[in-house]
């Protein structure tokens, strides 16, 4: 599974309407977006906390209202020096009716994870469509987020956290049956041990290949086996890209495949 950094951005703007289409017109099979709260509680999309790097304004966005935000442009591709550009901040809403019926949507929630936002997913878009996921203690989240048990959920795991016992660790989230678990990779040579217990839940091993990263998109463009064929290799198959055409280009050429398995009934 191919999933694209906050959007096909290269040639549009990082959490646009443009990026969504554009990884549609692609094939790219999903998409993450970051959604934050403005100040009236309108859910937007936005990765910093600020709208200085990606737009003509300035200021948090928890502390501006929509009709604040919907009059600022958007800068081109990952913003800051670029160009600005005609394209202006969505909210969830618009991002979900884009979607819907074409291309999955990761949501990568920069406040906490409510029923507001599954409210909104039930009404502009399909569950069926959308992965949410957290980073929270498996309890925390089991405590305050009962909810995410009737929907698609994704543990981010961090190495750092888990390395002592990482099979424990992915058990503590068996109650709310995540379809995949985010592994941040701090080493290569940890990632394979954090194979066996997701292949064991049949659930998807996600690592993300970023800039700066143990695995690195930027090595990837210049010798793709040594990144996205080494993470196939040991069973990695969600791959969150800054180069989702590339990524295609090259399982399309390799025919790269992955462990498939039966789901697991739950109760």
């Amino acid at each position: 599974m191919i999933v694209a950094h906050r959007g096909c951005w290269q040639k549009t703007s990082e959490n646009s309407i443009d990026a969504i289409e554009a990884c549609i017109d692609a094939g790219i099979d999903m998409v993450e977006l970051d959604v934050r709260l403005t100040r009236d509680n309108v859910l937007v999309l936005m990765h910093d906390a600020t709208v200085d790097r990606m737009t003509d304004g300035k200021g948090k966005v928890s502390d501006l209202d929509w009709a604040q935000l919907r009059k600022l442009h958007l800068r081109e591709g990952k913003g800051g020096s670029t160009p600005l550009t005609d394209r202006r901040i969505p909210n969830f809403e618009e991002a979900l009716r884009a979607a819907k019926d074409r291309i999955l949507i990761n949501l990568d929630p920069k406040s906490r994870l409510s029923p507001a936002m599954l409210a909104m997913v039930d009404k502009a878009g399909r569950r069926s469509q959308l992965l949410f996921k957290a980073d929270a203690p498996a309890a925390l989240l089991i405590e305050e987020g009962p909810w995410l048990r009737d929907v698609r959920f994704q543990p981010i795991l961090r190495q750092p956290q888990i390395q002592a016992d990482p099979t424990a660790a992915i058990a503590a989230y068996d109650p709310i049956h995540p379809v995949s678990y985010e592994i941040d990779v701090k080493e290569r040579a940890f990632a394979p041990l954090v194979t066996p217990p997701i292949r064991e839940r049949c659930a998807r091993y996600w690592v993300n290949s970023l800039a700066g990263r143990a695995y690195d998109d930027k090595v990837a463009l210049a010798d793709p086996d040594s990144v996205w064929g080494q993470l196939i290799a040991i069973g990695v198959d969600a791959i969150q890209t800054d180069e989702p055409v590339a990524l295609k280009a090259y399982l399309q050429r390799s025919h790269a495949a992955t462990h498939h398995c039966e789901p697991r009934s739950t109760p």
